[in-house]
């Protein structure tokens, strides 16, 4: 990969790097932000976040949320194997993950109203339950609420020569074909 302003960093630097800054801290407005940047530290440790958003992805029964109770029928073909983190089990196609499960957070608390993929995106994106007037996730638009990638490099510094945080791929659009 490369980038034009930063042809010397590699893939692997910008992820120890954390460069995606506060993605994935449900921060919902700059306001929040400002006041988050301005407090006094707590106990945490983390210098950075990666957020993982998986449009597409990996399914929640077959990786994080397994169900090995449940009956054949409804759970997943794989086994579930203990991580770092008592009483939290992923697949075991996983074994790195499960290894490290002291250093990432789950959240399996998430829902929202819709059942529809661009609205649940929307959410996880900006952080935000409603959508503008005239939302259509297929065409972006300057009145559309920021993402959380967004919000974090108009507030933050970044690390080092990267920027305070990156969205790979470049564009995350989801195309339901519903209007």
């Amino acid at each position: 990969m490369k980038l034009p302003n930063y042809p010397t960093i590699s893939r692997r630097t910008m992820i120890k790097a954390g460069s995606i800054g506060a993605l994935g801290s449900g921060l919902s407005d700059a306001g929040l932000l400002r006041a988050l940047a301005s407090s006094e530290k707590g106990d945490g440790k983390a210098k950075s976040v990666i957020y993982i958003f998986l449009s597409g992805g990996l399914s929640q029964i077959d990786t994080f949320d397994m169900k090995p109770e449940a009956p054949l029928e409804i759970r997943g073909e794989f086994d579930p194997i203990k991580t770092k983190t008592p009483g939290l089990h992923v697949c075991e196609h996983l074994p790195e993950l499960a290894k490290r499960s002291d250093h990432w957070a789950l959240c399996r608390s998430v829902t929202h109203r819709w059942n529809e993929h661009s609205q649940g995106h929307h959410i996880m994106l900006t952080g935000r339950s409603e959508t503008p007037q005239g939302f259509d996730p297929n065409k972006p638009r300057p009145e559309d609420y920021p993402s959380i990638a967004a919000m974090a490099n108009r507030y933050l510094k970044g690390s080092g020569p990267l920027p305070p945080s990156m969205v790979l791929p470049e564009k995350i659009i989801h195309r339901t074909g519903r209007t």
